[in-house]
C-alpha cells in the first residue's frame, strides 16, 4: 500500500475541494473513515464498489451482505447503509406537500426513489384525471 500525499488523502481533499469533487471511492472512505491492516480505507471503498457494482449497487445490499465484504464490520456496514438512506431521503419529497405529477418523467421521478432500490416487486398505481393530459 502507497501511503496517499497529504493532499490526495480523501477527508482533505473534500476540505478543500467539496463533496463534488470527489469521487465515488474516495466519498465511502470518507464515510468508512479508515481501513485495516495493510488496506487504507480508499483501497476498502475501491474494493466495496467493486464488489457490488459501483455505487448504485450500494442501495441494493444488506447489512450482512456488507458485513461478508473484507474490512467490512457491523460498524462500517451501519455507516454504509446510514449514508445511503441519507441519500435515498434527500430525494423524498415533503409527504405533507401533495405533489403534481403532470407528465410520465414527474412520475417516475417521484416513485423512483421510494421503490427503485427494492429487492422485491412493488407496484403502485397512478390516476389521471382530464387536466394531467397524458
Amino acid at each position: 500500500m502507497k501511503p496517499l500525499a497529504p493532499h490526495d488523502r480523501p477527508r482533505e481533499k473534500l476540505d478543500r475541494l467539496g463533496p463534488a469533487g470527489l469521487g465515488d471511492n474516495e466519498l465511502l472512505a470518507v464515510i468508512l473513515g479508515h481501513g485495516f491492516r495493510a488496506s487504507s480505507a480508499i483501497d476498502v471503498a475501491n474494493d466495496v464498489l467493486h464488489v457490488v457494482r459501483g455505487v448504485h449497487g450500494l442501495t441494493r445490499q444488506s447489512q450482512g451482505e456488507l458485513r461478508r465484504l473484507k474490512g467490512i464490520g457491523a460498524v462500517k456496514a451501519s455507516q454504509i447503509l446510514a449514508a445511503v438512506e441519507l441519500g435515498r431521503r434527500t430525494l423524498l419529497r415533503a409527504p405533507e406537500r401533495r405533489e403534481q405529477l403532470g407528465s410520465p418523467r414527474d412520475v417516475a421521478s417521484y416513485l423512483l426513489p421510494r421503490y427503485g432500490a427494492r429487492r422485491s416487486s412493488s407496484s403502485a398505481s397512478c390516476y389521471s384525471t382530464r387536466s394531467t393530459g397524458f
